[in-house]
């Protein structure tokens, strides 16, 4: 029996009926902005404010646009995008996707008085074999009156500092490692192996090294593919240099795909046992994670 107050949200969000080549399935979620639905955010016309967004679901992809206007992204999970080209500390993007557990921190610049903005979530092509993503409103913005003109805001005179990290090396240099997601009807895997509590480290990595790594998605769905503790730079995708790399903990692998990334394990305090997964909840609980030993 159909729930009018499910229907009710769905219309209230403008749920897409396009599955996006995905699997044709129900859907029953949709997506809250700070636990609301479609609620209002003001900026004034001509405002620039920072916004976080962070994908907290599940297992549902995003993918942001601002009708009109681009991002002037700062940061992805965190890692500001100066640091691998510290000559370009921003970039512009008409939509930026977010798989669970994604992070975008960037600037928004208020739209002209009297011009409709939304926030919404474009639909998303998950694969043959994956759940259905549509395209959904998230959110209106409107406009709001300044007490000040947002060109005499204070600006921090901090310069923070970022050193180019030449790592063209360890990019033409063969995989170090490489994970491999599967699945079948039992289950989700990495290389071959469902996670178990007692299992040993898949691989053991020394702290103070950069590290050439290749994620292959051998199955018909995306995998997010999610490392604890470490950032790495995603630097190509299916054997083509990505244009624009950036430092992430996140990385969306496309179905019957690979990408390669280059591991920051650099840092002394990761020292120990940890894991990598992917962030679709339901595949990492059905064992696609694996642990990893830093030394």
């Amino acid at each position: 029996m159909n729930d009018p107050r499910s229907a009710d949200l769905k219309h209230r969000v403008e749920l897409s009926s396009d599955a996006c080549g995905a699997e044709p399935e129900a859907i029953e979620e949709i997506f809250t902005v700070n636990r609301s639905v479609r609620p209002a955010i003001e900026i004034a016309p001509g405002e620039r404010q920072f916004w976080r967004l962070v994908n907290a679901s599940a297992d549902r992809y995003l993918d942001l646009q601002l009708d009109g206007q681009s991002f002037e992204i700062v940061a992805m999970d965190g890692m500001p995008i100066a640091l691998h080209d510290p000559n370009h500390r921003t970039r512009a993007a008409d939509h930026v996707l977010l798989p669970p557990a994604g992070r975008l921190e960037a600037i928004v610049t208020g739209p002209p008085a009297g011009t409709a903005r939304r926030l919404v979530s474009r639909c998303v092509d998950t694969g043959p074999d994956g759940d259905p993503n549509p395209a959904m409103v998230l959110a209106d913005i409107v406009p709001r009156f300044a007490t000040h003109s947002p060109a005499n805001a204070a600006k921090s005179s901090l310069k923070p500092e970022f050193k180019a990290l030449d790592l063209t090396a360890e990019e033409k240099a063969p995989p170090r490692f490489t994970v491999t997601f599967t699945e079948d009807k039992k289950g989700f895997y990495i290389n071959g192996e469902k996670f178990t509590p007692e299992a040993a480290p898949m691989v053991r990595a020394k702290v103070g090294s950069f590290q050439h790594w290749r994620i292959v998605n051998a199955t018909g769905e995306l995998h997010p593919m999610h490392i604890h503790q470490v950032h790495f730079l995603a630097y190509a995708e299916n054997d083509k240099p990505i244009a624009d790399p950036v430092w992430l903990d996140t990385v969306n692998v496309p179905h019957a795909g690979s990408v390669d990334v280059i591991m920051d394990f650099t840092d002394p305090v990761i020292r120990g046992m940890s894991v990598f997964h992917c962030h679709l909840l339901n595949h990492e609980d059905k064992g696609m994670m694996a642990k990893i030993l830093f030394e």
